[in-house]
């Protein structure tokens, strides 16, 4: 089987990391894997170990987007003709940005379309894509309540669940430990200016209990959200620090002892994975689309969104750290158990095989 994985710009960048995990599982079960990309990641491809990495142009009218595809297709068929593989199967777009060009590049090569509807804000545009190629997309559903919501949406294309799933350490790190200061890191898109403002009035409120805690905070999202100007107001620049891209960069994300997300928009974001995975706690807004954040078992949500929800929320935290790190134990449990990347590859595996009509799933 031979599967192309293309990625926007969000994607390749915010979950290389679970890109990666997904090639090199698939490789190992016989899959052959070729990535394309957005030309402006062409200097941090994800894979590169078992897959080739082709890309396209980043920033592109949507009337050219057929062009674009068309130049693709003549890219991979001279790869097949260099190695001397059989024609691609399949073409799973990650990123909405990257779905006008997978219909498109389907079309052209006769392969499968695969849809990864990662946010419940696109199960609509999903379900509104007809047949590509003589056949309804297949649409991968990261969390239980997006598969629902996509089943009960109803339409031809099929759907199939394959939860996103990581490696969890093993013991997990001992947050918040004796002298050290404690650190939280902000995660999210900051569209949604207010619950990022209510965010980080209720961190300037909660440390007054810990006056050394430390803020982090994704620098786009900072800038969208108009962070940079409210932490000044708040008397916290001394301890708020921007970070491009911050869920990109794993290794520094989990040293935190907190992860704050604001948002609550029906979002899969495998940071969160990572963060449970290594025994961070999570803060972050209830959203019913997500089923990974369990108040009290996976995490600590906030109900209302107010700053004084947050500022409660996290006060308890700071104050109670047997009782946080104990949270972060069961976050860590529960990634071990229930979120596995090797999991989450022969979901994926099982559902090309049963839609190219190979094995059943």
């Amino acid at each position: 089987m031979r599967a192309l994985i293309l990625a926007d710009e969000f994607f390749a960048s915010r979950e290389r990391a679970m890109l990666e995990r997904l090639e090199v599982g698939l490789a190992d079960e016989g899959v052959r894997v070729i990535h394309a990309i957005p030309d402006s990641l062409r200097d941090q491809p994800p894979g590169g170990v078992y897959s080739r990495v082709i890309t396209y142009p980043s920033k592109l009218p949507r009337f050219m987007r057929g062009l674009v595809a068309g130049r693709l297709a003549k890219e991979l068929e001279q790869l097949d003709d260099e190695e001397g593989t059989g024609d691609l199967d399949l073409i799973h777009a990650f990123g909405g940005g990257a779905w006008d060009i997978g219909v498109e590049l389907a079309k052209d090569l006769d392969a499968l379309l695969v849809l990864e509807v990662w946010r419940a804000g696109m199960i609509d545009r999903a379900r509104s894509i007809p047949r590509v190629a003589g056949r309804p997309p297949l649409l991968m559903a990261p969390d239980p309540a997006i598969e629902r919501k996509l089943i009960a949406s109803g339409g031809e294309a099929t759907v199939r669940l394959a939860t996103w799933g990581v490696h969890a350490s093993d013991p997990p790190r001992r947050i918040m430990g004796a002298g050290r200061a404690p650190s939280a890191m902000m995660v999210g898109t900051g569209r949604d200016a207010p619950a990022f403002a209510a965010a980080l009035q209720g961190l300037a409120m909660a440390s007054r209990v810990r006056p050394d805690m430390l803020i982090f905070c994704d620098a786009l999202a900072a800038r969208r959200a108009g962070l940079w100007s409210l932490a000044r107001k708040l008397g916290l620049l001394d301890r708020f620090s921007l970070i491009g891209e911050i869920e990109s960069r794993r290794d520094l994300l989990i040293q935190g002892d907190l992860l704050i997300q604001p948002d609550a928009h029906g979002e899969q974001r495998s940071t969160l994975l990572e963060a449970m995975a290594a025994g961070l706690v999570v803060v972050a807004r209830e959203d019913p689309m997500s089923s990974i954040l369990q108040d009290g078992v996976t995490a600590r949500l906030v109900s209302r969104g107010t700053p004084a929800d947050w500022a409660a929320t996290l006060e308890a935290l700071l104050t109670d750290i047997p009782g946080a790190q104990a949270l972060g134990g069961r976050a860590h449990e529960f990634v071990r158990v229930n979120r596995r990347a090797s999991v989450q590859v022969r979901a994926v595996l099982a559902a090309y095989e049963w839609r190219l009509g190979g094995v059943p799933g």
